[in-house]
């Protein structure tokens, strides 16, 4: 699985040493602030390839996690890529076909690392556990 994070920041480097413990193969970054990448990545550092991206148009099928998503968790199994926004980015209903909504109890977002290890962990038990 690959992950595409779109407009992070200040949280990049906590969702790249999420992206490793789920073992994510590839992680792209649009429209994110790079410099943010330094420090302590705790034994994540260079162990996923990271890759600035100006869209998602060569990702395959890319599916958003949003709050507002309406797509069923299952979708997971058609995706390339999974996108996930920062704090204060909202990903685009025109640019993302799939959203697939994070059932929470109060319509608030989550942050960045938070959105992505629900997205990550409902891959692993949805799709990976299903292939065996």
């Amino acid at each position: 699985m690959n992950v595409l994070l779109v407009g992070v920041g200040r949280n990049l480097n906590r969702a790249i040493r999420t992206c490793y413990s789920f073992g994510v193969e590839c992680i792209y970054l649009l429209d994110c602030d790079e410099a943010k990448i330094k420090g302590n990545l705790y034994s994540a550092k260079e162990r996923v390839p990271i890759i600035k991206v100006d869209s998602i148009e060569n990702l395959g099928n890319v599916v958003a996690f949003e709050v507002d998503g309406n797509a069923p968790i299952s979708e997971l199994k058609t995706a390339d890529c999974i996108a996930i926004g920062g704090e204060s980015t909202t990903l685009s209903k025109g640019m993302f076909k799939t959203r697939i909504g994070i059932p929470t109890k109060n319509k608030l977002c989550l942050t960045t690392e938070a959105a992505l290890a629900i997205a990550l962990y409902a891959y692993t038990t949805e799709v990976e556990n299903e292939d065996r």
